[in-house]
């Protein structure tokens, strides 16, 4: 989005010259609200009221049931849960285990449960349909190494979901530590460039990412929830399933949707270098720059001038390279 307007900012900043100043546009201040899949103490403190609540890619039903089930008398009776998985019933029975915790979600008011659903063909399985969340736990490409599938699965889920999230939802994405790209991985985080870039793929469908939290795995479990990893562990063995402890949930909201809520940390930086030549030096001011970055930025865009090389060529013309950086916390920015 920004790049496209690179070449209308050369041309309004033929007229100024070298300078060595930086400017920042004014900060948007952080927010945050409640997530369904961080923790069950902060599902119920957001749930008290009517909720719409879509899962995606369950496995053996163990995390719908900790939601529902597991929280007894704490779950408002006024929360609807739709829980989905990929794979048929028998699948989920036979090769799950699922077989007791569907058993026990098919007799609980206010639960759904469907089978065979595509995660990322949700806008055509669902059409007409809306959630206030959305929600896809630890979604994965069987296999190691396999960054580029995931991002694609990232993609194709966002591009899904948005047409089928209600005015002013959310969708929540559990990552494990290291796959997000954010700040949030802590110890685990890799350079953006090496993980699934999920601020990149939700931007690309309008989302924004306003919030993470970390994955409590100790208490879902206590709820009975389970990780089967991508490895389909058995519920009689936990080998070769990969760790959920230290996951990270990531919360999107639509562009022009935030109300107020934002995550400045992860904000992505990316930068752009625009060399030009320099004509009529002597109009050039510090308020001209100014008013020219944060016009070609927009509102809510955090920008960072400074210029790299100035050099004189032999005929007196003087050429610039300038550097702008750019972030923004309110816009879904790709590029």
């Amino acid at each position: 989005v920004f790049g496209s307007h690179l070449r209308s900012l050369s041309r309004k900043l033929r007229s100024l010259s070298p300078s060595t100043s930086h400017w920042r546009t004014p900060a948007v201040r952080e927010g945050g609200d409640g997530f369904v899949l961080s923790s069950p103490s902060d599902f119920s403190s957001s749930a008290a009221q009517p909720l719409s609540i879509l899962l995606c890619g369950e496995g053996d039903f163990s995390f719908a049931r900790a939601l529902t089930v597991g929280a007894g008398k704490e779950l408002d009776d006024r929360v609807t849960v739709t829980a989905t998985s990929f794979e048929p019933a028998e699948d989920i029975e036979n090769q799950w285990g699922g077989s007791d915790n569907i058993r026990e979600l098919n007799g609980t008011p206010g639960v759904e449960l469907l089978h065979g659903i595509d995660a990322t063909m949700l806008d055509k399985t669902f059409k007409g349909r809306s959630w206030d969340r959305i929600c896809f736990m630890f979604p994965h490409i069987a296999g190691k190494g396999r960054i580029s599938l995931n991002r694609e699965l990232l993609a194709g889920f966002f591009r899904a979901a948005e047409p089928v999230l209600s005015p002013g939802g959310t969708v929540e994405v559990a990552l494990v530590a290291g796959q997000g790209g954010t700040a949030a991985d802590g110890d685990a985080r890799r350079d953006y460039g090496n993980t699934w870039q999920a601020a990149t793929q939700a931007a690309e469908s309008g989302l924004v990412l306003v919030n993470t939290a970390p994955f409590d795995a100790k208490a879902w479990n206590d709820r009975g929830y389970v990780s089967r990893g991508h490895w389909r562990s058995r519920p009689e063995s936990q080998e070769r399933s990969f760790t959920v402890r230290d996951g990270v949930v990531h919360m999107f909201r639509r562009e022009g949707e935030l109300e107020g809520k934002t995550c400045l940390s992860h904000a992505l930086t990316y930068t752009r270098d625009v060399s030009m030549w320099i004509t009529g030096a002597q109009m050039f001011s510090e308020e001209t720059l100014l008013d020219v970055v944060r016009e070609t930025a927009g509102k809510g865009v955090d920008v960072h001038v400074s210029t790299l090389e100035v050099h004189k060529h032999e005929d007196g013309r003087l050429s610039r390279t300038i550097r702008i950086e750019y972030s923004s916390a309110v816009l879904a920015y790709t590029r």
